[in-house]
């Protein structure tokens, strides 16, 4: 199962430095891009079927740092 999320952050630059950071991430099928415009990052990967995926937790713990929020 595939799960989409998009952020959104209060500068171009804090956006930026999340889509990059992202982009690292251990996640199957992981695409990063902006979203609605350059303040939003845009992420979606596939759900790992075994065990417990922590990607979300990750994903909101990193924006939080970052003063993002999901929209």
């Amino acid at each position: 199962m595939k799960n989409s999320v998009e952020y959104k952050f209060p500068s171009q630059p804090l956006a930026y430095r999340f889509l990059n950071t992202v982009k690292h991430f251990d996640a199957e099928q992981l695409v990063v891009k902006y979203g609605q415009t350059n303040h939003h990052v845009k992420v979606s990967y596939r759900i790992k079927t075994e065990g417990f995926d922590s990607t979300l937790g990750e994903l909101d713990d990193l924006a939080s740092q970052m003063d993002g929020e999901e929209v």
